[in-house]
Formats: structure tokens, sequence, C-alpha cells
């Protein structure tokens, strides 16, 4: 496959689905389409783009190779510890109100969807009261889902007397209780797609973990917008761990709950935060669960004989940058935390002056509770430059985590200055 022809079906894909190549690494997306061609026995990539823009079911098979869920369920524990506290102090499932609107979106093989019907049975919340929908772009993993058929691989963490009772084991898989598996509804949907599930009504609470991570800029741009549309005003909006930084550019303000991944819909819109087109959410802003784009499918395997960190660091020196921090993020969304950081130490060594590096290694640190030396990493980015939004709002969040409120506000009048300045020169425009 020439470049040229890839570059066409890498930004087709970029166009369809909002998939940033650089995000799970070019390689993986072109052995996807090498796979899927060679599948579909075409040949020329010129041809296979066409077929592409004109057989929708052509088009899923392409993505359903590049979305390989890595899901479970209670993944991220303390967002559904959360979850169940914030409903119960805001009363919303009460008598006299409306009922409870969730959606899980993506929603991969169903993991979370039913996590989150069972988190609400335990939080005593009749089943006539909430409505649950999870929706994803990738048909085959919604067929999963409704199947409610589960292996191992879908049962992590000590925690797991859900599973004897609301499981059964027949025939090698875990079969979830019919009347639990009746409680959400699935079906296929582009999140990037403008005016997606405008029909329905707004959520009080959505789950979009770990997608904004693997988008390109306007897709970023694309969901911010569709959720901020199904959210109600202050509604909750759970993300993966770095993305609720990414979030804050989008009015959201993050819930001071640790670990729980959480923030809420502020009446601050989308088009007052507007920050500075210049200023591209790259790096560190994308980083962890499965979502769209080979959910860390690509992501280097653990250490073995033949692929031992020593080696893999090596290839970080010398392959590109992007590359090799979005290799190092595959890790850290996979849980590997430690080795994530031993890699980004050893990229560092070649790329002293990457400041996407530090903030990598900032947030790394930050998930591993080593909050004074993210906040060293989180500096010597912003040393490298002073207005790096990224950098700001995660030492901004990582202040707050240490309830250091005086250098909190500090960094929030950076911030606000940030968006005030990026508003001034997009109305200049």
């Amino acid at each position: 496959m020439t470049d040229p022809a890839f570059q066409d079906i890498e930004k087709f894909l970029s166009e369809v689905i909002g998939l940033d190549a650089d995000s799970i690494g070019k390689k993986s997306v072109r052995d996807s389409v090498a796979a899927a061609m060679e599948s579909a026995r075409i040949a020329d990539a010129g041809q296979y783009l066409k077929v592409l823009r004109t057989n929708a079911q052509e088009l899923e098979r392409l993505i359903e190779r590049l979305t390989v869920p890595e899901t479970w369920f209670f993944r991220d524990e303390e967002s559904f510890t959360f979850l169940r506290k914030y409903l119960r102090e805001k009363d919303l499932h009460t008598s006299g109100r409306e009922d409870l609107r969730i959606l899980s979106a993506p929603c991969s093989t169903g993991e979370e969807a039913y996590s989150i019907a069972m988190a609400l049975l335990q939080a005593g919340i009749p089943s006539e009261r909430f409505r649950i929908d999870a929706v994803d772009i990738n048909p085959r993993a919604i067929e999963t889902a409704k199947q409610a058929a589960y292996s191992r691989a879908s049962f992590r963490g000590e925690k797991q007397d859900y599973r004897d009772r609301y499981f059964t084991f027949s025939e090698g898989l875990y079969r979830l209780d019919p009347r639990i598996a009746a409680l959400v509804r699935f079906s296929t949907a582009n999140l990037v797609q403008h005016d997606t599930l405008r029909n329905l009504e707004p959520y009080h609470v959505i789950f979009c973990k770990n997608l904004l991570i693997y988008l390109s800029e306007a897709a970023r741009g694309n969901l911010a917008k569709n959720i901020d549309r199904l959210l109600v005003p202050y509604g909750l909006l759970f993300t993966g761990h770095s993305e609720v930084m990414a979030f804050l550019q989008y009015g959201f303000t993050p819930v001071k709950h640790t670990r729980s991944f959480a923030c809420v819909k502020t009446a601050y819109t989308i088009e007052q935060s507007r920050v500075p087109t210049k200023k591209k959410m790259t790096g560190p802003a994308r980083t962890p669960e499965a979502s769209i784009a080979k959910r860390n499918r690509d992501a280097p395997e653990m250490p073995s004989a033949t692929n031992s960190p020593g080696k893999s660091e090596e290839r970080d020196q010398q392959r590109p940058s992007g590359q090799a921090l979005a290799e190092i993020r595959g890790l850290a969304d996979r849980g590997a935390l430690e080795e994530a950081g031993l890699r980004c130490e050893q990229f560092l060594k070649g790329h002293s002056r990457s400041k996407e590096g530090y903030c990598l290694m900032g947030l790394i640190n930050t998930a591993l509770d080593s909050f004074d030396r993210a906040e060293e990493f989180f500096q010597k980015a912003l040393y490298l430059d002073p207005d790096y939004y990224e950098a700001l709002v995660h030492l901004g969040l990582l202040y707050e985590k240490k309830g250091d409120k005086g250098k909190s506000a500090v960094i929030r009048a950076r911030i606000e200055r940030f968006r005030k300045a990026g508003a001034g020169r997009h109305e200049a425009l």
C-alpha cells in the first residue's frame, strides 16, 4: 500500500469516525486496513477506498477491526461509588420527579452499561424509575452486549460479589440475569457525527470514557458539542482519568471525589469556552479503557523475553516522538502505569524538550498517586511553554487533589485568562 493511498484512507476514517491515527499508531491502522483489504479480496487501496465510501457493511467490518474492546465490569470502581453518592444527594429518582436517564457511550460490549444498572439497583433505585441507553459505533460489540454473556476476563478486581448475585455460569460463560439485561437499550451510533442521537431526551448522567483520547481535533469538538446537547444543565459526565481536564475547556467542572473521573456541566457553554485554535490538545490530553480505535490492541505487549523494557525504550528513541508517546499512552490506558512510567522516563532522556512527554509523565505519576513527582513534571512542561494549556489544567486539578487552594486558585486564574484570550482572538478573526 503506497503512502498516498494510505493517507487517503486515513483521512476518510478521520472524517467519518473521527479517528486520529497517531493515537493508536499509523502502523496499527495500516495493518488493520491491509487485513480488511485481504479479507475483501481487494488489492488496490484506491479501489478499497471507493468501496468504503459506498459500502456501509465493508466500512463496518473495518471499524470492527479498529475498535477492539478492552473493558470489564465496574471498571474505575470509584466512578460507581460516586454515582450512587451523587444520586442519593440529588434525590433524582424519588416520587414526583422525572425518571433518571443515563447514557453509556461508547458502551463497547456492554459491561459498563450493565454495571450502571447493577449500581442503581444496589443503591435502592427501582428499575421503573430509570432508563439506561447504550451506544457504540461497532455493530459487533452491540450484538455481543445484547447477548449479555461474558468470559472471566470481564470480571476483575477483588470485589466480585455482584457476579454471584446477578450472573449464572453456563457453557463456559457468565450469563446476566435477563431482568437486569432488559434494563439497558443498546443501539449503534457515531458519537462524533453532527447531531447524533438528536431525537433523544437529554440525560442526567453520561458515561463517555476514553473516546476523546482517540479523536482528531475536529472530532473532539463534535463529541463535546454532542455531549453538551445530550446532557442536562448541571448533569454529570464520567470520563477517562486524563479526559476530565480536557473537558474543562468545554465548560465542565471536575468533582472532588478521588478517582471518580467525573465532572459537572456548568452554565459555561461550549461557545463561551473556546480556546485558541493553535493550542491543539495533543499528547497527554489523550490518555486511559476501551473506546474507539483499537482500544489498546496496539499497545505494546507486557515485558517478555522478546519484548523487554530495554528494547522498547531503544525503539522509543528511534521512532517519531508522536508515535512513541502514543504507545506509552497505550500502556497507561491498559493500566500498566509502572512500565509506562519507565518508558516515558527513558523517552525524556532523548527528548528533553518535549513538553508533551513531561505532561504525560505528570499524568502517569498522578495516576500512581505520586503527587509531588507529578507536580514536578507538569512544572517542567510549563517551563518549556508557559501557555501549555494541558499542563495548566492538569496541574490545577493536582493542586485541588492536594488541597492547596491557593495554588489552585492561581492556576485557575491563568486558565481563565487563557480562555478569554482565546475567545478574543477568535472574535478578532
